[in-house]
């Protein structure tokens, strides 16, 4: 049996290709409306706990509800969003103690993965993780947020594949996920904060020196304070939303 293509026209693959596929929008309606509604939940305007209220967002947007609809679907799944029956889509509210056992996860998983680093990782591995950190350095400089906290991220998946455990940095990545949806919903802002940049250069220094015990201590203190200041926007959002 013969295969059917789904494209006519000339037997050249290029043809075939420009005659079968359309150009496709960088971005569709549903995803700028998404982005649109997630920039709302970091930036305070949508609050945890608030509801979304379509055909108001649909009306400030200039869309019709279905697109609000689609997107808010797409938040739910992300987990910026809960859906109540009968009631319509939330801004999922972060309970304190979810955020602060996840940050003390975080403290045992990267403690264990800095570790096995030192014990592991090349003299070339010290040089990629060293222009990974760079990169970082760029992203804080910059101002943009978004940017910064992929870059953080990276910085410390980097440091969990020098372990080597592949089931360790598995579970770096699940819990990153839901790392993401807090920032996300809390909008923590990395500026007001100020960025550890030192603290971070004595943990690279740890790292190539191969003392993982003081290596374990400075991500230890890293992340202690990342959580810290995550539930400090976690109180003041409290606080707004009385």
């Amino acid at each position: 049996m013969r295969c059917q293509t789904p494209f006519t026209g000339s037997r050249d693959g290029e043809n075939d290709l420009e005659q079968g596929f359309h150009t496709v929008p960088t971005l569709t309606l549903v995803t700028q409306v998404r982005e649109q509604i997630q920039r709302a939940i970091t930036n305070g305007e949508l609050l945890p706990n608030q509801r979304l209220v379509e055909g108001e967002i649909a009306q400030k947007l200039g869309v019709s509800r279905g697109p609000v609809r689609e997107a808010a679907r797409l938040l739910e799944q992300s987990g910026l969003l809960i859906s109540l029956p009968r009631r319509g889509f939330f801004v999922r509210q972060f309970e304190a103690r979810e955020i602060e056992d996840l940050y003390e996860l975080r403290e045992w998983i990267e403690a264990a993965a800095v570790e096995s680093a030192v014990k592991r990782a090349t003299s070339e591995q010290h040089q990629s993780l060293r222009a990974t950190h760079k990169n970082l350095i760029a992203r804080a400089q910059s101002g943009q947020q978004s940017e910064l906290i992929e870059a953080i991220i990276e910085f410390h998946r980097s440091i969990c594949a020098l372990s080597g455990n592949a089931r360790l940095l598995r579970l770096f990545d699940e819990m990153t996920v839901e790392v993401r949806q807090i920032l996300s919903v809390l909008g923590v802002n990395l500026d007001e904060t100020g960025y550890p940049v030192e603290a971070q250069e004595s943990l690279l220094d740890a790292i190539e020196s191969r003392d993982g015990r003081r290596a374990g201590k400075e991500i230890r203190t890293l992340v202690a304070q990342a959580g810290k200041e995550v539930m400090h926007n976690y109180r003041r959002r409290q606080a707004a939303a009385g």
